[in-house]
Order: C-alpha cells, then structure tokens, then sequence
C-alpha cells in the first residue's frame, strides 16, 4: 500500500472541539456551535477520536476535558479546537463558558478556562500537541480588573495573547496576537471554514495547511484578519493521510450468475450483522472477532454507518467514515469506545460482490468494567468513571479487580484500582504492592498515593520528604491531587522549605482542575489572610461558591446564602479590526497582612434553606481544617 514506516501503525489521534455560543449573561455568538460541528466532521474524516462538544458551562468543561485527557494519555497527536468567546488579561488567555458572569474580581479564577492550564496538561500526556482558537471575540464583559494568583491586573485588551509552548506544540490562532477577528457573515467563521477546506488535503504537512488557511482568511476579509501561529513542532504532523485503501483485486469471477452473487452477500450480512457486542472502555482497541463464511477476494466491505463515538481501526491503520476494508480483514477490526460515552453505538457495513449489495449492521456497547465501577477514583485523570471516595469502596471490589488485572494486566488502572481496594480492606501490605506495581507501569495517580502512604505512615513511621518527593512527580504530570498535596506542603512549610508563592499557585492550578480540597484550601487562606497573603472575602466567597458548585459538603456548611446580584450592562460582542492594540496593565501589589485579619462578613440577605447533602467523607474529618486528601470530593469534581 506504500506506506512510510512513519504510517504503517495506527497512530493514537485525538480531538477535543468545542463550540460555545449560547452564552448566558452576555450575547450569544452566531457560529461558534456550527464551527464546531463542521471541524469535528473534519476531524472524524481524517482518523481522529473526537470529543465534540457545544455550549458548556465550566463544570461541563472539566468533566469533558477530564475525559478527553484520559483518552489523550500516551496519544501521537493531541488536539483542542475551541471557537468562542476568549480574552487575554495581563498576557495570560483564558476561555470563556457559557455559564460565565465574571463580575467580580475573583471570578476569573473560578470560572474562565486558562489556555495555559489546557496546554501544560497536553503536555504531559501526547508526543504533539496542537492548540487551535478562533476565539476571536473582545472582552463583552464590563468588569476589566481580576485577580490572578498574587496579582490584581487592570487590562483594557482585545483578542487573545500571544502563546509559547514546549517542544513539537503547535499553536494556531483565527488572528494575530492581540488583534480581533470576524465572527464571520456566513455560517461558518472565515478562519473555521478554510481550516476544515484546507485540512483534508491529502498528505499536507499542519504548517502548509496552516499557511493555506492564512492566505484564505487575508483572502476573504480583504486583509483585515491574519491567522497567525506559534510552532515548536520537530515531527512532520499531517492530518488527512492519503487514501490508503486497499485496492481492489480483479474480479475473477466476471462470469458468475447475479443470484450467486447476492446469495453470498446475504450469507455475510448475515453473519456479522444484528449483533450486539459488549466492549470494554478504557483498555485500549478491542477485536470484535467478526468473521465471514467464506474469504472470497472479490468481496469488499465499506463503512456506511461510522460509529457516533469511539473509533474504528485495523491494527496498521485507523479507519475513517469513509474507509473500506476487504473480507481477508474483517476479522481484524477492532472498537475503542469513547470515554464518558456510554451510549450504544452502530456500525453500518455495505457489503459488495461485483453488483450485488447489502447492507448490515452491527451494534456496539460500551460498558465499564467492574473494577472500575467499585474502585474507580474522583479525578483520575487515567480512569473511565467519576470514581469513589476510599470509605465508599465496598465488599467485592478486591475480587473485581484481581479478575480485570488478569485479563488485562497491561493496563495499570486496575492495578492501582486493585491497590485502593487492598487499602480499604485494610492489607496495606499488598496494596502498597499493587499500587507500586501501577506506579511502575505508569500511572500517575498511584505516585501520589504511594505519597500518601508515606505520609500517613501506614505500616511505619511518616516520611514526609519522601511523600513530597512523589508529589512532586504527580504533580509535575498535572494530577490534581499531587499538586493539592504538594500545594499544601509548599504553602505551610511542612516537610519542605515553605515557598508560599509556589504553593499558592499549585493550589490554584488544581482548584482550577475541579479538585475541591484545594477550593477548600484557598477559601480558608483568603478567609484568613496566611502566609503574607492578605485576607480577601471576596476571593473567599468566589471558592466557596466554587465547591457548592460541586456540591462539596464543607463549603455548603459555611455558606448558607444566595450569592449577591447585582446589575450589569451588556456589552455587546461585534466583530471588529484592531490594527494595532497597545495593552495597558496595571499591576496592584498585594499589601502587607493586617495584625488582625478581616474576617468573612455575612451580608443581611435571609438565609436560604439547603437541602441537607450526605457526607462523603472520611470518618471524624469534622472539623474545618482542609483535609489530607480527597475526603470532601463528594462529586466526580
């Protein structure tokens, strides 16, 4: 088939494209949903797993990412594509939910999207990774002050910053750093719609591609808008690969009656059709052991019904909705359902003999595995559930996981889902074991807990240097625990030198991942005022509000009101051409802590019954001092 070695395996791809327009608090945008639609098509026609999505609210956001990432992990190429609402403030780029209502300073922590967070966690996970915005909007929200981290910066700024990633990390955006780009008049955004063009081009290298779209786009807004992007790629990526169907065989049976024929198309039709196969998620592609009466040369097969999610594949390539396949391989197709897709899905084959065709079906169900299901964990970013917390981990979850680490003792989930499972029972001894064994093959999450075992002394005395030392290695791989763990030790000083600023910002980077013990932090730090950061209620506010959002039970404890409304104007989001945009900053220095720290007031508001949320976490974590571990998240995060 003339493959290079490059492509003679079917290369991991996977897509995450995101389309928000129907904004809550400020106008809505016209093509950011169909945007979407018509890249995630591009994207499925070139082989890429897709994670589509429309009009997400923050907390859709995380569990979609969340998703996206532990189907990414171990990925060739990486990608996000998000049209929408976007703004730079104080050179950092955030995107916007639709759920967003930014009106006080704290709110840009809790409820924007950091591009940078989205590129550090891509990092980790993919050999390339490409970011893609047409975010092209000015900021329509009246407020221009926000906090970041120990920073309240003053901006008046429009379009998006400019990026810089790490090696093979391309970044594309619809216009030039700082300017703003057309909404387009069309159905589709101009950049959009020469991306998806000019993206299936056969065997073009992304910079070409790229370049293409640019001279489109300067084509078709008569040089107001200039795509622009930030490469540090060292591998050749090319999105659509040339057709590399087989080619069909001569038809040696030209002679052959017409009803022979369309008897031994029905035979295969009916052989692999009306079949409903159960496939596993999260442990890789699986066969799905179909078979045909008879490996007649003549027969073909083509895809007529690609699967809604998840992707198809032969063990040399990735198989596209318009894929086709010969008989002699049909028994080496294989499925990888979709995370957090748990819907059935259908196969739609046509079979082909000279003139004769039929079409059949097959039906495909994704299901979790049993482990998964009892000793899964909350944000996990290499799980396939919203997990449990350790005192939700019941009787059988040891049985259910030895079972799935024999059948598929290569995928290191289960052995640290084994490991938690030994845990709750009590055998620390050979959870340690299990969890090591994960840890060894891979899986970041088990780093952090054999962290936590160090620390906790389970089995012998505390190591505190040794558990900062492995949540450190979590956390530099983005596990959200980790970074909590090793925020906490680095804020207070304890088992390490304090670095206030550093813990500050891991908390913050993890309390923007949805991991609510670092929500809880950061509420009772700005509660407080610690560590030379000054007390903010405000700031307090906004991460308390933060965990009921989550339904965190320690937040909704202490807060008991209706958030304060108040009115805001609409600034209306239009299209428009920024030549040259000179960003002003102002940079306010927090000052020094009062003697005597101010302290949450409660606004005369009446209180608001809640409806009482049962507690999830560990036994005797009652008082309000932020626990060791994920004893409040009572969610999937």
């Amino acid at each position: 088939m003339g493959l290079t070695t490059f492509e003679a395996h079917a290369d991991r791809r996977v897509a995450l494209v995101i389309g928000n327009s129907q904004y809550r608090e400020i106008p809505a945008l016209k093509n950011p949903d169909k945007d979407a639609e018509d890249v995630s098509k591009t994207f499925r026609l070139a082989g890429f797993e897709v994670f589509a999505a429309k009009d997400l609210t923050r907390l859709q956001f995380e569990e979609k990412f969340r998703n996206y990432l532990a189907a990414a992990d171990g990925a060739d190429l990486a990608v996000v594509y998000y049209s929408g609402h976007g703004f730079q403030v104080g050179g950092e780029n955030f995107l916007i939910p639709v759920d967003a209502s930014l009106k006080d300073a704290a709110d840009m922590e809790v409820q924007a999207i950091k591009v940078d967070d989205i590129l550090r966690q891509l990092r980790s996970r993919s050999k390339v990774q490409m970011i893609i915005l047409d975010a092209c909007r000015n900021d329509p929200f009246p407020r221009k002050d926000y906090w970041l981290r120990d920073q309240l910066i003053v901006a008046g700024d429009s379009g998006l910053a400019q990026v810089t990633g790490s090696q093979n990390t391309l970044i594309a955006f619809a216009t030039e750093p700082g300017a703003v780009a057309y909404d387009g008049s069309g159905d589709l955004s101009p950049f959009s719609s020469a991306f998806s063009r000019r993206a299936l081009a056969p065997n073009q290298e992304i910079r070409s591609v790229m370049a293409a779209v640019r001279r489109d786009v300067v084509k078709a807004t008569n040089g107001k808008q200039v795509p622009w992007e930030n490469s540090s790629l060292l591998d050749d990526v090319v999105l659509m690969r040339g057709t590399e169907q087989p080619a069909q065989p001569p038809d040696a049976e030209q002679d052959q009656q017409t009803a022979e024929r369309g008897i031994q198309v029905a035979a295969a039709a009916e052989a692999i059709g009306n079949r409903d196969i159960r496939v596993p998620v999260g442990v890789g592609p699986v066969p799905l052991k179909l078979d045909l009466p008879a490996k007649d040369a003549s027969l073909s097969l083509k895809l007529a019904d690609y699967p809604a999610t998840g992707t198809l594949s032969l063990p040399d390539r990735v198989l596209s909705p318009q894929s086709s396949l010969m008989a002699a391989e049909i028994g080496n197709l294989r499925y990888e359902p979709q995370i957090g897709s748990p819907a059935p899905v259908d196969v739609g084959f046509q079979i082909r003999v000279g003139n004769a065709a039929k079409q059949a079906t097959v039906k495909l169900s994704p299901n979790v595995e049993p482990c998964d299901q009892a000793a899964g964990e909350p944000l996990d970013l290499q799980g396939v559930v919203s997990g449990r917390l350790p005192n939700e981990i019941g009787g059988g979850a040891v049985e259910a996981c030895e079972a799935a680490v024999k059948s598929y003792p290569d995928v290191a989930r289960f052995r640290y889902e084994l490991g938690r499972a030994l845990l709750a029972s009590g055998r620390v001894d050979d959870a340690t074991k299990a969890i090591q064994e994960a840890a060894d093959k891979g899986h970041i999450r088990a780093v952090y807990e054999l962290g936590y075992i160090a620390a906790s002394g389970m089995g012998a005395a505390p190591d505190l240097t040794k558990a900062n030392s492995l949540y450190a290695q979590a956390s530099d791989k983005g596990d959200p625990y980790g970074m909590t763990a090793l925020g906490r030790a680095l804020f207070d000083g304890v088992g390490v030198q304090r670095d206030t600023a550093k813990g500050l910002d891991l908390l913050l980077k993890a309390a923007a991942m949805g991991h609510v013990d670092a929500t809880k932090d950061l509420a009772v730090i700005f509660r407080d005022g610690r560590n030379g950061v000054p007390a903010d209620a405000a700031r307090a506010l906004a991460f308390l509000r933060a965990g009921i959002d989550r339904q965190e039970a320690y937040s909704m404890a202490i807060l008991g009101l209706l958030p304060r409304r108040s009115e805001m104007s609409i600034a209306v989001c239009k299209p428009k051409v920024v030549t040259k945009v000179v960003t002003k900053i102002k940079v306010i220095r927090t000052p020094a802590p009062p003697v005597q720290p101010p302290k949450i007031t409660t606004p005369k508001a009446p209180l608001v019954p809640i409806e009482p949320v049962p507690w999830r976490g560990n036994a005797g974590d009652n008082d309000h001092s932020p626990p060791e571990r994920g004893s409040g998240d009572n969610s999937n995060g």
